[in-house]
């Protein structure tokens, strides 16, 4: 027996030996390997039967308003953005912790159990998405929520957990 899989050939899997399965080309094909069924278009067809040509609009005048509604593509981006910079559990902590309180880069590290470095990354981060504001006395820097917003985003988030479902 060989030493790789317990195979007579050595553990290769096409050394010698024919595989039991064949493709449509008549090739022997891996046993091992997952047969694949690809969906291909027919001859001459741009699109499949049952791909829409166009989107169905069943009241295009409120479709128009809301359209009008939205806001434009860079305050989603923006939006989208600032709400990525709360998405991990240590952010949406420093920015609990500092909805409480100012605190220095230090005191924030204590808070969320973080090294200088990371706390110091992350609340600049935090800062050049709109969340945080910034207060230097002498070498120590301090960090405040910008507003009232942050705090109120965060309530509303957590709101979420106590609503019904």
């Amino acid at each position: 027996m060989g030493k790789k899989d317990g195979r007579k050939d050595g553990g290769h899997k096409h050394s010698g030996q024919k595989s039991s399965g064949t493709g449509r080309d008549g090739k022997h094909r891996d046993p091992d390997r997952p047969r694949l069924k690809a969906r291909r278009r027919p001859a001459g067809a741009d699109r499949f039967r049952d791909e829409p040509k166009e989107i169905a609009v069943f009241d295009p005048e409120n479709v128009e308003r809301v359209l009008d509604a939205m806001p434009s593509s860079e305050r989603v981006l923006r939006a989208a953005d600032r709400l990525g910079g709360l998405a991990h559990p240590s952010r949406v902590q420093a920015v609990c912790a500092l909805a409480a309180s100012e605190l220095c880069v230090g005191d924030v590290a204590a808070v969320l159990g973080l090294s200088l470095s990371a706390t110091s990354t992350m609340l600049k981060q935090l800062r050049g998405l709109g969340w945080l504001a910034v207060r230097h006395a002498g070498k120590q820097t301090y960090y405040r929520l910008s507003s009232q917003l942050p705090k109120a985003v965060l309530d509303l988030l957590f709101k979420l957990d106590e609503a019904p479902a």
